[in-house]
C-alpha cells in the first residue's frame, strides 16, 4: 500500500471518529449516563484537528458548501 492511500484512510478515520464520539456523547446524555471529561476533550481535539489539518474534510466542505 502506498503512502497516499494510507494517508487517505487516516484522514477518513479522522472524520469518522469525532462524529462517532459525538453520537456516543449525545446518547450518554440522553440515557443519563455519565460523560467523562476526557471524552469531551478528545472530541474538541478531534474536531480541531479535523477542521484544520484534514484535507479530505476540507475538500468535502468546499464541494458541499463552496461556491
Amino acid at each position: 500500500m502506498d503512502l497516499k492511500r494510507l494517508m487517505l484512510y487516516v484522514n477518513i478515520l479522522g472524520i469518522c471518529l469525532p462524529l462517532a464520539l459525538t453520537y456516543v456523547i449525545i446518547i450518554n446524555i440522553f440515557l443519563g449516563l455519565p460523560v467523562e471529561p476526557e471524552s469531551v476533550f478528545i472530541l474538541a481535539f478531534g474536531y480541531a484537528v479535523m477542521i484544520k489539518r484534514n484535507f479530505v474534510f476540507q475538500e468535502l466542505w468546499e464541494r458541499w458548501f463552496g461556491r
